[in-house]
């Protein structure tokens, strides 16, 4: 496991939480970040069924992350990642700070367990798993 590894992951990750914050505001440029961070065939949980692939999760972020508040901030914290080759795992603790539609500030906590794998391109999320607590 290479330190250039793990900061290229953490970047992936944070380019990934200002994407999902951008949803508001641009969500084609927000679409556009996501084909560059995902896997083809990336496949995401966040309490639902799986989305899965990468147009099909571009989609679903897109519409259903995109109207549910007016504003957010994505915080992540305690990144703890292995790099095993290709092959990556990486948790992290999650606070957002979303305003909702006509509503008050509302704050979200939980935690992202994800795999990466590495591209000719770079580093790319394979599967992101979002679990709320609280």
């Amino acid at each position: 496991m290479s330190a250039e590894d793990v900061v290229a992951i953490q970047n992936l990750k944070a380019r990934y939480c200002v994407a999902v914050d951008a949803l508001t505001a641009d969500t084609v440029s927000a679409a556009e970040a996501f084909r560059s961070i995902f896997h083809q065939r990336a496949v995401a949980e966040y309490g639902g069924d799986p989305v899965i692939g990468i147009a099909a999760l571009t989609e679903f972020l897109c519409s259903a992350i995109a109207g549910n508040s007016e504003w957010r901030v994505h915080m992540i914290h305690t990144p703890l990642i292995a790099v095993d080759g290709d092959r990556a795992t990486g948790d992290w603790t999650l606070l957002v700070h979303l305003k909702r539609p006509g509503g008050p500030v509302d704050v979200l906590l939980g935690r992202y367990s994800d795999e990466f794998v590495r591209t000719a391109e770079g580093w790319r999320i394979a599967r992101v798993r979002f679990l709320r607590q609280g």
